[in-house]
């Protein structure tokens, strides 16, 4: 009696484990759909800080990955826009400045942009919702071309308010 019970067992696990295998379907699941209109607008840079910013080989390498990040359709795209993004963020954290822009308001802004695209690119490694993560990197972009308009604009001159000669 014994072993017919355990035989029964047996079999049982067996083809249960037959079945659970031929429920499983293997599922690919097609790029999402992705369009970057619905989220902040891109900040104008003034045209005083354009000579100086289009003469920085590393800051428009970061631009023109932005601009391919603007053009993405679907994950696949976002997932290939931001690792590019990444990398010339790092080129550009480690060029040399130009001398108006050598500021830390400046690099601070640019390590809050990184932080957003590293953020980015770890939603999209665990497929998660991208936008929230999104919307804050495009602020922080937004917040660092706000700094070159400002520091372009600036005409007061710090020695003066330092009462240095």
């Amino acid at each position: 009696m014994w072993k017919y019970v355990v035989t029964l067992f047996i079999l049982g696990l067996i083809f249960s484990c037959k079945k659970q295998k031929q429920d499983e379907q293997v599922t690919v699941q097609e790029p999402e759909a992705f369009s970057i209109q619905s989220f902040p607008k891109e900040v104008e840079v003034v045209p005083e800080a354009l000579p100086v910013l289009n003469g920085w080989p590393e800051y428009m390498a970061l631009e023109n990955s932005f601009t391919v990040l603007k053009r993405a359709t679907n994950t696949e795209d976002v997932k290939l826009a931001i690792d590019d993004l990444i990398e010339k963020e790092r080129e550009l954290a480690k060029a040399q400045y130009p001398v108006d822009f050598d500021k830390l308001q400046i690099k601070s802004r640019q390590q809050l942009f990184r932080t957003f695209l590293f953020k980015i690119q770890g939603n999209l490694i665990d497929n998660r919702d991208i936008t929230e993560g999104m919307e804050q990197m495009i602020t922080a972009y937004n917040a660092l071309r706000t700094q070159f308009n400002i520091l372009s604009s600036n005409t007061l001159d710090a020695k003066l308010i330092l009462n240095e000669q």
